[in-house]
C-alpha cells in the first residue's frame, strides 16, 4: 500500500474531500470514478507505464503479441462469415478501452501479414473518451494510421450501426461500481459510501433508495439466502458495465460482440468466501482490499457479472454463443489455426500461449462472453 502520496495523489485526495463536504457521504461508485478517470489525476490518466513487469499488473496483452494474434485469427474467421459490406463499406473492428494501443498494434498486424485481403477492407474503430489515451493509443499505432479512427462515445459511431465485431479486453472490470452491504438486523442492504476523517477516508453506511431487486436482476435472491447472510456482507453491484453492455448491443447491426475480463455468474457473487465482495486494488503487483489508500495511485478492479451481461445482451436481441474460460477460448482458436499451418516451435511463442491459458496462471482467471447478431434478410439483400 503506498504509504507517501505523490503529490497527484494529494491533488486528488483534495478533490475528493471537497465533494464530500459539499455533498455529504460520497457514494463508493463516485469515489471509483474519479481515483480512476478524474481528468487531471485519476489513475488511468497518468503518463507513467502501470502495465507488465515494470508496472503495477500483468494483462493477456502484456504477455507479448500472441494474444492478440489469436484474436485476430478468430475475428478473420467470423469477418468471412458475415455478408460482404453494402456498397462496398469496410469491415469494422471495434475495439472499447484501447489502453495504449498495444493490442490494435498486434491485431492490425496479423492482419497485414496474414490477411490481406481482409487488411484493406478494415477499418478498426477505437472507442475512447479520454483525449490523453487518444494521443497514447495513436502514438502506438502511428504505422496503421490509415485504418484508425476514434470515437469518444457510442453516440459518434457509424449510422446505421458496426457490421462487424464489438470487443474489449479487461475493460469492465474497471467501471464504477455500486457497493452493497447487508444489514441482518434490519434484513434489508444499504450502500457504502465514503466519508472525511480528518486527511483520510473512511467507509460510512448509507441508505439504500434503489428497490435491489432492480439493482440484482436477473438475479433473484431466495430469502434463505439473506437469512444467513452475515452482518455486514459485502458486494458489488455493476449497472455502469449492464448499461455500457446494452449500448453496445444495441450498436451492433450484425456481427459479434465480446468480452475477456475477471468475472462470475451472478449467484457466484455470494458465496461465503466472498463476503468481502471482490474489489481490490493492484500496485507493483500487490494486491489489496484497502481501497480507499492513495486514490489515483493504484489500479480499481471488481469482478463483472456475466450473468447480468448475458442477460442484457439477449434482451437487446443478441444471441449467446459462448460463455467460457480464456483457456478453452484461446486453445480453440490456436488449434484450429496451428492445424491448418504448423505449431510454433519458438520457446518464447509457447511460453505466452502456457501464460494464457494454463489455469494456474491467465487460462482459468478470464471468462470469455461472446454474443452475436445475425444479419437481417434486408441487409442480406442489400448486401448482394
Amino acid at each position: 500500500m503506498p504509504t507517501d502520496p505523490a503529490p497527484p495523489a494529494r491533488e486528488l485526495a483534495a478533490i475528493i474531500r471537497d465533494e464530500i463536504a459539499r455533498t455529504g457521504a460520497m457514494p463508493w461508485a463516485r469515489f471509483m470514478e474519479l481515483a480512476l478517470y478524474q481528468p487531471e489525476h485519476g489513475y488511468y490518466e497518468r503518463a507513467t507505464q502501470n502495465i507488465g513487469r515494470r508496472g503495477d499488473f500483468f494483462t493477456s496483452v502484456s504477455v507479448g503479441p500472441l494474444f492478440g494474434e489469436l484474436l485476430a485469427a478468430q475475428f478473420s474467421e467470423w469477418l468471412d462469415e458475415l455478408p460482404p459490406p453494402p456498397a462496398g463499406g469496410p469491415l469494422q473492428l471495434v475495439e472499447a478501452g484501447a489502453h495504449n494501443g498495444q493490442l490494435a498494434h498486434d491485431v492490425l498486424a496479423w492482419f497485414q501479414c496474414q490477411r490481406p485481403d481482409q487488411f484493406a477492407a478494415l477499418e478498426y474503430c477505437v472507442l475512447e473518451p479520454s483525449p490523453r489515451r487518444q494521443a497514447w493509443q495513436a502514438e502506438m499505432l502511428r504505422a496503421f494510421a490509415g485504418k484508425v479512427r476514434w470515437f469518444r462515445g457510442w453516440e459518434e459511431m457509424p449510422v446505421p450501426g458496426i457490421s462487424g465485431i464489438i470487443f474489449s479486453n479487461e475493460l469492465l472490470d474497471a467501471f464504477p461500481v455500486r457497493r452493497l452491504g447487508w444489514d441482518a438486523a434490519a434484513a434489508k442492504w444499504f450502500e457504502w459510501a465514503v466519508r472525511c476523517d480528518g486527511d483520510a477516508f473512511a467507509w460510512t453506511r448509507l441508505p439504500l433508495t434503489d428497490n435491489p431487486r432492480d439493482l440484482f436482476h436477473p438475479l433473484t435472491l431466495p430469502p434463505e439466502l439473506t437469512a444467513i447472510l452475515p452482518d455486514g456482507f459485502t458486494t458489488e453491484v455493476g449497472p455502469a458495465a449492464v448499461a455500457w453492455w446494452r449500448q453496445a448491443a444495441g450498436a451492433l447491426r450484425c456481427g459479434k460482440l465480446l468480452t475477456l475480463d475477471y468475472g462470475l455468474s451472478a449467484l457466484d457473487f455470494f458465496t461465503p468466501g466472498r463476503a468481502h465482495g471482490t474489489l481490490r486494488t493492484y500496485a507493483q503487483h500487490r494486491s489489496s482490499s484497502d481501497l480507499l489508500a492513495a486514490p489515483g495511485q493504484q489500479d480499481l478492479t471488481a469482478h463483472v457479472n456475466f450473468t447480468a451481461l448475458q442477460s442484457a445482451g439477449e434482451s437487446a436481441g443478441l444471441r449467446t454463443e459462448a460463455l467460457t474460460t480464456q483457456s478453452r477460448f484461446l486453445t480453440a482458436i490456436a488449434t484450429r489455426a496451428w492445424n491448418a499451418t504448423a505449431p510454433p516451435t519458438d520457446p518464447a511463442v509457447l511460453r505466452q500461449f502456457q501464460t494464457l491459458t494454463h489455469p494456474d496462471h491467465l487460462g482459468r482467471s478470464f471468462s470469455v462472453l461472446v454474443q452475436s447478431r445475425r444479419p437481417s434478410r434486408a441487409g442480406e439483400d442489400m448486401a448482394r
